[in-house]
């Protein structure tokens, strides 16, 4: 089996990271051909670390010698990621790109439409592979909870100090992040929101801004998501509470259906309080004014987890060698920006969005605090 060789654009954190795992052989089938730093330092280093993978200044020198790669790993500031993924796709590389894929829906919307034909593209929603969140998935799949009327999920664990915001010019600001923990954070949790549960038919925000920190971008968040059935009344509300400025935090999703409650822990522990009869059949049938059905915890079986990074890498590799399901498409990212872009429209229009949504307004009250911003 030839490797497919991946080209890593961008060398901050996580591309470090990607580097490591890529560049000493943890991914059967992909090989580290290439990395592109801007800055002299990060090259030196490459150099030294990685001394069978080419240097690339910049984007142009990436693409200059496209023939030595075939799929680029797209881990550069957010609002390049949209320009950098149609470059690649207009040479016919696969794509592999960190989260969110854009900031808003139009331009997701355009990198979709740019892919080509013989190309794939994944993102990286790396938490789809953590064992709790699989098990949910396939529980809430199979009916186990019966009819879900709530969601509930408290991620306040985001805590990040002035430190953080500040390590890189383009972070936590509408022109160089385009936002602040729902387009960072929070990202990834409204993929597993809409991945468990679906994209609701409406969302209700409310959001602080600065509320922990002296910029202009999010930091304190809780959004309502309204979900119908056929049309009609609710099916159930989902509310997500986050924050990065609150400490220490908490990451708890718990879920109710007829038939019991649903908890999941940190991504990792997941436990499920099993009612003896679901409230549907117990309401029609009991005749005492403050009974209530009996409940138990029944035990949940997941499996082990492994590093998720390498869990993706290798799917990624599975996919393009075998044909293997990717665990997260790249269309699948663009849920994630519609509940992002209507999430902030809410705020700022003071309303409730419905989807589908006015991408365009989003984009033009984006810009409006791009250049507040910068003035």
């Amino acid at each position: 089996m030839k490797d497919i060789g991946i080209a890593l654009i961008g060398f901050g954190g996580m591309g470090q990271k990607y580097a490591a795992i890529l560049g000493e052989g943890q991914i059967p089938g992909l090989s580290l051909k290439g990395i592109c730093c801007r800055n002299e330092a990060g090259q030196q280093k490459i150099r030294s670390l990685y001394p069978e993978a080419s240097v690339y200044k910049d984007m142009d020198d990436t693409f200059a010698h496209e023939a030595e790669f075939d799929a680029v790993l797209i881990v550069t500031p957010h609002s390049t990621h949209v320009e950098t993924a149609k470059r690649a796709f207009a040479c016919g590389k696969h794509v592999f790109c960190e989260k969110p894929l854009g900031a808003s829906a139009v331009s997701v919307r355009e990198l979709l439409a740019a892919k080509k034909e013989n190309t794939e593209f994944a993102v990286m929603f790396n938490n789809r592979t953590l064992p709790a969140f699989k098990k949910a998935k396939e529980l809430l799949g199979a009916g186990t909870l019966g009819h879900v009327t709530r969601a509930v999920w408290v991620c306040n664990n985001w805590f990040r100090s002035p430190a953080y915001h500040k390590s890189a010019p383009w972070r936590s600001s509408w022109s160089g992040e385009q936002g602040g923990l729902l387009i960072n954070q929070c990202h990834h949790y409204l993929d597993i929101w809409q991945w468990l549960f679906g994209m609701p038919e409406a969302v209700d925000a409310d959001i602080d801004f600065g509320k922990y920190n002296d910029f202009d971008v999010d930091d304190s968040v809780e959004l309502r998501f309204l979900y119908k059935k056929n049309g009609q009344a609710p099916a159930f509300r989902g509310t997500m509470i986050s924050a990065s400025g609150e400490h220490p935090g908490v990451n708890r999703l718990e879920i109710w259906g007829t038939n019991g409650r649903l908890t999941i822990h940190d991504g990792k522990r997941l436990e499920f309080e099993k009612n003896a009869v679901d409230t549907d059949t117990f309401n029609r049938e009991n005749t005492e004014i403050y009974a209530s059905p009996a409940h138990s915890p029944e035990t949940v079986l997941l499996e082990e987890e492994t590093n998720p990074y390498v869990a993706m890498f290798r799917n990624f590799s599975d996919h393009l060698h075998h044909g293997a399901p990717l665990i997260a498409p790249g269309e699948e990212g663009l849920n994630a920006v519609l509940l992002t872009n209507g999430a902030y429209l809410s705020a700022w229009a003071g309303r409730r969005i419905s989807f589908p949504m006015d991408e365009r307004l989003y984009e033009a009250e984006l810009e409006k605090r791009k250049q507040a911003e910068r003035n």
